[in-house]
């Protein structure tokens, strides 16, 4: 079975409401994956899934791709966990949504939908009669910890985007400065992302909003709170949003202290989990009081969290629920018709684009007009200059010695890094080199450009299959991929789609290590990046057929911490192992 999400981006709420769950239970053999932004979607795409999600779907392409999908036979899925048709005015994102053009996309998409899924109960009786199927769906635990850690001080903390800044002015601002100045230097008041004006009156701590799931929660896991503030304002948006905060809060064993309000009423059973509290300054003040000074309640609320988070909301639990109810009344389709190219529809969509933007803001937009055009010729050009490379690295794949290096480019300030690749640079002198990175989610088709005699660069974007497919046909061409220090240079988890290089036939890969996992990841107890680091690690190992290192001593942590598995070993600083490499390339 073949699923695909399609989404407007790639941001928390794709992760929490589908990613993380497909994603799992690809790697567990249960149905085949893959995510595509909502511009790059196409034809293949369509063709390929037996059922595709709609994950907060608004565009105009979303909605076409809706309607001929559905043509097609496909089982169809809307997730929502936010009333994207109601956004109020003070939300930064409220001019789009609340845009004629997207309202209709929006409803477009959920009538030709079969299921709808949503992490809040509001939302479920609000929307889900208009479909055939409807359900409730949690959001996993996806970086729970073992054990809390304490703290010198009693740290009590705040997450959350810059739009949540109002929220905690109107309903914090008295009680944080009343608790300020009650407990003074024995605890630490911390606030991530929105800064509301008592940051500054205060001298509290502000932390910068982490961009990025994985940056975000490896960040929480080194604030360490030992309390949690969850204000909510009261209002008929706020209750359709999922008590996300919770989940949050007790993956890391944090005891939060909620607003007495829908969605956390549907999770929160006070002093149980949590405290729940009336929107006024009193009440806050008492509940966070009471957690400062009664331990013994905040253990056990820290430790009621961990239990829940690690029963309740495990992954494990969530993705074959989540499974379940994306796959009721799901039929194949036999008598498929064809799928439309999707490149001249996406062309029209541009032109009602411009003239519905004439009809919503008038005529006064010349510059937006403009720039518009111009980015369409630039895009058409760059396709242009990229199809006349992509046919140049062809030719090259074809008649020289190739080796492609899925690494960052040497133009970095990092010395041992910028040494590393010049030794390999001297050992791979007779090949031509072909750097790829997977770092630019967003770029349109591949940007290949030719540096040198000896090198060119391939960016691509890992969410798009189609793209990585070429990029896994280049490698294949050239018959040899070297892996350079992935671990430690990307910032993210290398895609899945680009893991199947280890499948490919006839290919050899080296993995350069360069050195053992960077131990800082357990001294600041950021045990979910040392655990992914872990087991991408392990992955590599066991499935390369070279394995490079800096010298013997590393050889040998290998082979102990891997169970001495049978392969190659090259040392890079040996003067026999660099002709070995040169053999082997």
């Amino acid at each position: 079975m073949n699923v695909l999400i399609i989404s407007t981006t790639f941001i928390p709420s794709v992760i929490l409401c589908g990613h993380s769950q497909l994603d799992y239970l690809e790697k567990q053999g249960k149905l085949n994956y893959q995510f595509v932004i909502s511009h790059f979607v196409n034809k293949k795409n369509v063709e390929w899934a037996d059922i595709i999600v709609f994950l907060r779907s608004d565009s105009d392409i979303d909605a076409y791709v809706s309607k001929i999908a559905k043509r097609n036979g496909k089982h169809l899925v809307y997730v929502l966990d936010d009333d994207i048709l109601n956004v109020p005015s003070y939300i930064s994102s409220a001019p789009y949504y609340l845009l004629p053009s997207t309202q209709n996309n929006i409803k477009t998409i959920m009538s030709n939908c079969d299921t709808f899924l949503t992490s809040s109960p509001v939302l479920l009786e609000k929307y889900g009669k208009d479909f055939k199927n409807s359900f409730l769906i949690d959001e996993a635990s996806l970086n729970s910890i073992s054990k809390k850690e304490k703290n010198e001080k009693i740290k009590i903390g705040f997450a959350g985007s810059i739009d949540r800044a109002q929220d905690l002015n109107e309903i914090l601002e008295d009680a944080i400065t009343t608790i300020y100045e009650k407990y003074g230097n024995s605890i630490e008041i911390e606030i991530m992302g929105a800064k509301p004006t008592f940051v500054d009156k205060l001298g509290l701590t502000h932390l910068p909003y982490q961009d990025g799931y994985d940056a975000y929660t490896a960040f929480m896991s080194r604030c360490n709170w030992d309390i949690g503030l969850a204000p909510m304002p009261d209002s008929k948006f706020h209750e359709c949003k999922y008590f996300n905060k919770y989940i949050e809060y007790a993956s890391f064993g944090i005891a939060g202290i909620y607003s007495n309000l829908k969605p956390y009423t549907f999770a929160i059973k006070d002093e149980y989990n949590g405290l729940l509290v009336n929107n006024d300054t009193n009440s806050w003040v008492e509940a966070i009081s009471r957690l400062i000074d009664d331990e013994q309640l905040r253990r056990n609320i820290s430790n009621n969290c961990l239990k829940e988070a690690k029963e309740k909301y495990s992954l494990d639990i969530i993705a074959n629920d989540y499974l379940n109810k994306i796959t009721y009344g799901y039929k194949e389709t036999k008598n498929k018709s064809s799928i439309p190219d999707l490149s001249f529809v996406k062309s029209i969509i541009f032109f009602k684009r411009v003239y519905r933007k004439v009809k919503e803001q008038g005529l006064s937009f010349p510059k937006w007009l403009k720039d518009k055009l111009e980015k369409k010729y630039k895009e058409y050009s760059d396709k242009k200059r990229n199809l006349n490379n992509l046919n140049r690295l062809y030719e090259l794949l074809n008649n020289k010695k190739c080796i492609c290096i899925i690494s960052p480019l040497p133009n970095t300030d990092d010395s041992e890094y910028i040494k590393r690749v010049n030794v390999l640079d001297e050992v791979l002198k007779d090949s031509y080199k072909i750097y790829l990175s997977g770092e630019d989610r967003l770029c349109e088709l591949l940007q290949i450009d030719f540096i040198d005699e000896d090198h060119c660069s391939i960016v691509y974007n890992s969410y798009d299959i189609n793209q990585t497919n070429e990029v896994l046909n280049i490698i294949s061409k050239a018959k040899h991929c070297l892996i350079h220090s992935v671990i430690r240079f990307m910032r993210e988890k290398i895609s899945s789609d680009m893991l199947k290089l280890f499948e490919l036939d006839d290919v050899t890969v080296l993995w350069d290590t360069h050195g053992r996992i960077p131990e800082e990841y357990e001294k600041q107890a950021n045990k979910y990046t040392a655990m992914i680091t872990n087991q991408l690690e392990e992955y590599f190992y066991n499935n390369s057929d070279v394995l490079i290192c800096e010298n013997d001593e590393l050889i040998t942590h290998f082979k102990n911490k891997y169970n001495n598995r049978d392969m190659k070993y090259i040392v890079l600083n040996n003067i026999n192992d660099k002709n070995k490499l040169k053999e082997i390339i």
